[in-house]
């Protein structure tokens, strides 16, 4: 199987062209949408990571700005800086360079100021630009591609529609030697015994039950109780009860093949295979996270509740490098059915089997990896994505 890509010198493959601006620095979120409103098509990447942070959130940042910029979907890249924080700026640069992608590195302090920075940045961006418009798309093994799949609204039809038509997909890629990323390490407490009887070999399964042991003793270590927060409100009123029902329901997702390695967050796989990353179940959190380690596609099968009702939601929580297909079996949600890239609701009503809508959802997965839009790509949303930090603020 093939789909319509670009190839990019360093052998990867993007389903997008995109050319981006990367902020150093939360501080210079005002310069990237300056310079991203003078050139039409060039994606700011917002975020609201600055200063006041410790060592381990500073290289978790880092690593998740370095693999942004370098990002498949990514054909150029520019990153902006003030001139002071935390951050290597320079490090960054020449990490993303040494990835493969064009890169420059502006900083206002070393052009004498806001407005210099902005000339210089929309001169770097038009130029990025007119050479990633030269770029074709062009035939791609369809094992070229790394997939970041998601759940969210669960209920209790997830696992009868949604989640087994995204699958199928997983499945299908991982056949044709390509690589899927899961995440919510929270939402596999529960079901992480029938997830341990997947792993590829031994070491698999210890860093996956040593993941998940983690988490639970984070929670503990609050002194709290994780039922409040799992399953949330809006799983309840889906009819969910128990975490342990949740997380049953999110593995269908996955699909069937075995576990290959468990990631830190941000990390990028070493090899082809499923994976999951370490990350919360906060979609901003898990999809930076995703897209960092270098996710050219992501889906995220939504089981509906009041989440389905708007186009926004969970869109808001989108990285607008990499296009994101919304999937949905609700029958209720017929009327916001224009929400979805994919509507799967005939399986609920028995009008069709699950292996048809599969095989026509895989069909509409390649279709959007080779450039057709997703619903939330014609939104002119810009969200402020939410840096992943789990240490004190200073």
């Amino acid at each position: 199987m093939e789909f319509l890509g670009y190839e990019r010198p360093n052998g990867r493959a993007g389903t997008r062209n995109y050319v981006c601006i990367i902020p150093v620095t939360c501080c210079a979120n005002e310069l990237a949408c300056a310079i991203a409103d003078a050139a039409a098509g060039a994606v700011p990447m917002l975020h609201n990571y600055g200063c006041l942070r410790l060592k381990p959130d500073n290289e978790r940042a880092q690593r998740t700005l370095i693999g942004l910029g370098s990002n498949p979907n990514v054909a150029a890249t520019v990153l902006l800086d003030i001139g002071c924080g935390m951050l290597e700026p320079e490090v960054i640069e020449q990490q993303i360079a040494a990835a493969g992608t064009p890169v420059e590195l502006i900083s206002a302090k070393a052009c004498g100021g806001y407005q210099k920075a902005i000339d210089k940045g929309r001169e770097a961006v038009r130029s990025m630009m007119s050479d990633a418009a030269l770029q074709p798309r062009i035939p791609l093994p369809l094992g070229r591609l790394c997939l970041g799949v998601k759940c969210g609204g669960s209920a209790t039809i997830s696992s009868a529609a949604g989640h087994p038509v995204t699958g199928h997909v997983v499945d299908t890629l991982i056949d044709a030697g390509g690589t899927v990323i899961f995440s919510e390490t929270a939402e596999v407490i529960g079901a992480e015994h029938l997830l341990a009887r997947r792993a590829a070999n031994e070491e698999v399964r210890k860093d996956l039950l040593d993941t998940v042991d983690r988490c639970e003793r984070m929670i503990i270590d609050y002194g709290v109780d994780i039922r409040g927060a799992q399953p949330t409100p809006g799983n309840i009123q889906s009819g969910l009860t128990t975490l342990e029902e949740k997380s049953l329901g999110a593995l269908v997702k996955t699909g069937t093949r075995p576990l290959t390695g468990v990631l830190e967050y941000a990390e990028r796989p070493s090899e082809p295979g499923l994976y999951l990353m370490d990350s919360p179940a906060w979609p901003s959190y898990m999809f930076l996270g995703m897209a960092a380690a270098g996710s050219q596609v992501f889906i995220f099968s939504l089981g509906g509740g009041v989440c389905g009702l708007f186009p926004s939601q969970p869109g808001a929580f989108r990285t607008p490098i990499v296009p994101t297909i919304k999937v949905t079996g609700d029958p209720t949600l017929e009327n916001e059915r224009d929400f979805f890239d994919f509507f799967a609701a005939a399986v609920i009503k028995g009008t069709e089997s699950t292996d048809a809508a599969a095989d026509r959802f895989l069909r509409r997965f390649i279709e959007i990896a080779s450039g057709q839009p997703t619903t939330q790509e014609y939104s002119t949303y810009r969200e402020v994505l939410d840096m992943y930090a789990s240490g004190p603020m200073m």
